[in-house]
């Protein structure tokens, strides 16, 4: 059942709203001003915020604004309405990065129809942007995975046959069950990636002895870098097997370069990209249009001779985010 939360400081219009809405099968919240509505987002992570604009604490704007600081609830769809029907007002809701905005009084059955375009069109993203990851994950030769919570959440049969898995048997093994104080300093791996999770860091690299299935050791070589995959941090990356003569310590560094060919504005979309932002979410970060934002897209595949976005991703790993020493 998807969330909805409704933020409105008139009391027989919210709870008239909320009823109606239950009615048609979703799980409703309601708040009556901006900062209340901040709670109950991060509460609920409801799945579409309905929003008015004139409100006492914290009106629309303001709440819109902080909840885009925050990164759990960022990309949460939004629609404003208002009485307020002045072009000007309406161009503000709308460069503020909202979904839609209907004008006080409406029709129940037209917000209705508003909720499920909106919906609608976010589940599109979302699958598109699954089937991109799941284009990285199958990657025929090189080890993939995405992290989450201690666990390889995806990751691709190379992966798991660098240490010693099926690709069915890696599915309950956890990272901390690769490492082996014996042989690489667990504990600063482990805070390390914790500290990526958590953004101070947006990405690592690491060298170091793991253990294999049959209990040996097996030199690798980590990289990942941070993005937001299904509306939680995560770490993307791939996984190489070093020879075991020459095990070099782990280093994490953050990047301090970049490529030559690409420029500030490429690198800011491609860092976009890697967080798993559609163009219009780009172009809504970055304040220019769609078009312009697909043109980037096309630029950096050509400049980095990628053949589809997991390339892409695959190459800011590489070669932007990431050096070793």
């Amino acid at each position: 059942m998807k969330k909805i939360l409704i933020i409105e400081d008139d009391t027989v219009l919210r709870e008239n709203t909320a009823e109606f809405i239950k009615g048609q099968n979703f799980e409703v919240f309601m708040a009556e001003d901006g900062l209340v509505g901040v709670q109950q987002t991060l509460k609920h992570l409801p799945d579409l915020i309905l929003c008015d604009i004139s409100m006492p604490n914290m009106n629309g704007y303001d709440f819109y604004k902080t909840i885009k600081q925050i990164k759990a609830t960022s990309t949460i769809p939004l629609v404003f309405f208002s009485a307020r029907t002045e072009n000007e007002d309406i161009r503000a809701g709308m460069q503020l990065g909202a979904d839609d905005y209907i004008t006080k009084p409406f029709s129940l059955y037209e917000l209705l129809r508003v909720i499920n375009t909106r919906l609608a069109k976010y589940d599109r993203l979302e699958q598109i942007h699954d089937e991109k990851f799941h284009a990285l994950i199958n990657h025929a030769t090189i080890g993939i995975y995405i992290y989450q919570n201690g666990k390889f959440i995806f990751y691709n049969t190379p992966l798991a046959n660098i240490f010693g898995y099926d690709y069915d048997d890696f599915s309950s093994v956890n990272f901390e069950e690769l490492l082996d104080d014996k042989y690489s300093d667990k504990t600063k791996i482990l805070n390390n990636f914790d500290r990526c999770l958590k953004d101070s860091e947006s990405s690592i690299s690491v060298k170091f002895e793991a253990i294999h299935k049959t209990s040996n050791t097996v030199f690798v070589e980590l990289f990942g870098s941070l993005i937001t995959y299904n509306g939680l941090p995560s770490i993307v990356g791939n996984v190489t097997k070093l020879y075991p003569e020459n095990p070099a310590p782990f280093i994490f560094k953050h990047t301090k370069g970049i490529p030559a060919k690409l420029t500030n504005r490429e690198l800011e979309v491609l860092e976009l990209i890697c967080k798993g932002k559609s163009t219009l979410e780009t172009s809504q970060a970055l304040c220019l249009g769609q078009r312009t934002i697909e043109t980037y897209r096309a630029s950096l595949l050509e400049k980095t001779e990628s053949k589809n976005i997991a390339e892409l991703i695959m190459y800011a790993i590489r070669y932007r985010l990431i050096i070793i020493e």
